[in-house]
């Protein structure tokens, strides 16, 4: 099945903004608790090294993503100074993920569209289950915005097959029902919007739901590469982080300059 171009509610401006956060951070609380991603920490490591930096940017990074325990696993393989931004940048969660850290990570207040972003924030820039909220020509804006200012990319979404994804989103109904005291910062709104008035995980299975359906999976990651001018001055790795020795993983996008053709300042 091809991927649908279809519209998430949390997307949309006349979502609740409590309702939305109240679904951000479910996301964020559940990548940090399982620790999913940190199996991605040696490809961005790779990323880093290509481009001689110790600096990453993550572009819409919503409730601040698997950062909180991530950083700490790319920290295990050398410095690394990560910057947290969104176009919509939520001060408050996103400020409270970072005092959390203890100073591993920083915050950029401003706006920031991932289609153009500052030439300021330099860095690997990464990306943890947002692509898919792309149509294919801004997707393919976001890449070509890379190539042109020189940036390496890493993007990652939690799955990389449609059916298992639509089951995962499902069988985390009653981890919602049972963690969500547990999320933090704690919230009453977050409480009366997930056990009164169930707003959030409705939100969350139905935006669920129509993200698997969204997925750009490898072939159409394919095509969106084809389509960035000045492409074929990158290298581009697509591909999947299996888990349990299966085929069935984390999908990601992977994207440098090659040898040669890129002028950095190692930090």
């Amino acid at each position: 099945m091809r991927r649908l171009q279809l519209v998430e509610i949390e997307d949309l401006a006349w979502c609740p903004r409590a309702v939305r956060d109240g679904a951000t951070d479910w996301l964020s609380f559940m990548a940090n608790v399982s620790k999913v991603f940190s199996a991605t920490a040696p490809k961005i490591r790779a990323v880093m090294d290509r481009m001689h930096t110790g600096d990453v940017v993550d572009l819409c990074s919503g409730g601040g993503g698997p950062w909180l325990t991530l950083q700490r696993a790319l920290a295990e393989s050398g410095p690394v100074n990560v910057v947290l931004s969104d176009r919509y940048p939520n001060v408050q969660t996103l400020g409270g993920v970072c005092a959390r850290s203890s100073g591993r990570l920083r915050l950029h207040v401003d706006a920031v569209d991932a289609t153009e972003v500052p030439s300021e924030l330099a860095g690997v820039r990464t990306m943890f289950n947002s692509l898919h909220h792309f149509t294919p020509e801004i997707a393919t804006q976001i890449l070509v915005d890379a190539v042109r200012q020189r940036r390496g990319v890493a993007f990652f979404e939690g799955v990389n097959h449609r059916g298992v994804g639509l089951l995962a989103v499902y069988l985390q109904l009653p981890a919602i029902l049972l963690l969500t005291p547990f999320v933090r910062p704690f919230r009453w709104s977050r409480l009366l919007l997930t056990y009164v008035c169930p707003l959030i995980p409705l939100l969350i299975l139905f935006d669920g739901t129509v993200s698997i359906l969204r997925l750009y999976l490898e072939d159409e990651l394919r095509e969106l590469v084809a389509a960035v001018p000045g492409g074929e001055e990158f290298e581009w790795d697509i591909g999947a982080i299996g888990v349990g020795g299966s085929s069935i993983g984390l999908a990601y996008l992977i994207g440098a300059p090659r040898p040669g053709r890129h002028i950095g300042a190692a930090r």
